[in-house]
């Protein structure tokens, strides 16, 4: 006599309660992803975010933290990106369960991180069906770019800058035996043609920022100039406010690829009689944007977004010790022809002058850059020579 019970009903009941694995969403109908580990990466998922939604407001995009490569302070988190990540790239196989899922349709970055690169040197992947389409930018101003083109050699989709990078890149690729499919194409979410401001606002705004950066100037004494020098602004404009912008709180990001030796705050106690209106402010780059009269950096990227919003912006690259600085002479090179390289004494004197405008052309890129990058994606979705998971 069999006492034990039936369980086929029972095991029948469950499966009919198990919800069944969910459908993947048509290709062109799944969200974007945007990676991110530190200021700079969040910088561009956020304004490439703002680019992909001008093109398609009913576009998902997801913010996706790339944990193992954090570099950010929880301020910073909090502080940029306040709604949180949306997804979270963690653990040993997270690239290679990106890539072999059909989550998204495309994954968008500004760093090939390693695990990132490895999964996209694998030929039976790259041609893989219904896999996301991968697109990398650039990090930012980039003075030594060819190091940074070779990682990017496996993407399926390449933005580059300034434009007359690309014949660069395309004489660089013929020499490259193991790329695929791949499009190339010209811009970045924070090189986007310039805002124009109207002269009412500007003649409003009080605010001077000086955009710091975290290796230039490189020693003590070149930051010590620095600091003088904004002190003696200040001093001869009383009714105007001098920021010093900071990139980061001292103490923070740690693990940042670019380490600051000599941090501002504590420079600025060692100088005697410090103006009441020069000022530290750790706020955002784009709430400085908004109330600042003119910009002024050394080598920073900070000289893209004050020229991208519009607001009259200084180069200044005269300060002492900048014959030791590495950063000097490749940026003097970028900016060579951008009429934006100020001397000492007209920094002191506020005289600015516009950007060049053949210059700013090549530099910066036409505001659809999202319908751009969404084009790409279309049609990597129909590139040739594509196998199905199953045969992969």
């Amino acid at each position: 006599m069999n006492l034990l019970p039936d369980l086929a009903p029972l095991a029948a009941a469950l499966r009919d309660l198990t919800p069944p694995e969910p459908t993947p969403l048509p290709f062109l109908e799944r969200p974007v992803l945007l990676l991110f580990s530190d200021d700079s990466t969040l910088f561009f998922a956020r304004r490439m975010r703002d680019c992909l939604q001008a093109a398609d407001p009913d576009l998902v995009v997801h913010m996706g933290w790339v944990v193992g490569e954090n570099a950010l302070s929880y301020r910073q988190m909090s502080q940029l990106l306040p709604e949180g990540p949306d997804h979270a790239v963690h653990g040993k196989n997270a690239f290679a369960e990106l890539m072999e899922g059909s989550e998204y349709r495309a994954i968008l970055t500004s760093r090939v991180y390693g695990p990132l690169g490895a999964q996209m040197r694998r030929k039976v992947l790259s041609v893989r069906k219904d896999r996301p389409c991968v697109l990398a930018f650039l990090g930012g101003l980039d003075f030594f770019p060819q190091n940074g083109y070779f990682r990017r050699r496996n993407c399926d989709g390449v933005y580059l800058f300034p434009h007359s990078e690309l014949p660069v890149y395309a004489g660089l690729a013929e020499g490259w035996d193991d790329m695929m499919w791949q499009e190339v194409g010209f811009g970045h979410p924070s090189f986007l043609q310039p805002q124009t401001l109207s002269p009412e606002d500007l003649a409003s705004r009080r605010d001077i920022y000086f955009f710091t950066q975290a290796l230039s100037p490189s020693t003590r004494r070149g930051r010590l100039h620095i600091l003088q020098a904004l002190a003696a602004m200040a001093r001869a404009n009383p009714d105007r406010t001098v920021w010093i912008k900071l990139r980061h709180l001292p103490g923070e990001n740690q693990k940042h690829l670019h380490l600051e030796k000599h941090d501002y705050p504590g420079l600025l106690t060692e100088l005697s009689d410090v103006p009441a209106n020069l000022k530290l402010t750790a706020c955002t780059m784009d709430e400085a944007l908004e109330t600042a009269a003119l910009g002024i950096t050394c080598t920073s990227t900070a000289a893209i977004d004050v020229i991208r919003a519009g607001v009259p912006c200084m180069v200044h690259l005269d300060f002492v010790d900048n014959y030791v600085d590495p950063l000097v002479e490749p940026m003097r090179k970028l900016f060579a022809k951008s009429g934006l390289i100020t001397s000492l004494e007209d920094m002191l004197h506020l005289r600015s002058s516009a950007p060049d405008p053949q210059w700013q052309d090549d530099m910066f890129c036409p505001r659809d850059l999202g319908t751009r990058v969404l084009d790409t994606v279309r049609r990597f979705a129909d590139r040739p020579f594509q196998l199905s998971p199953t045969t992969t």
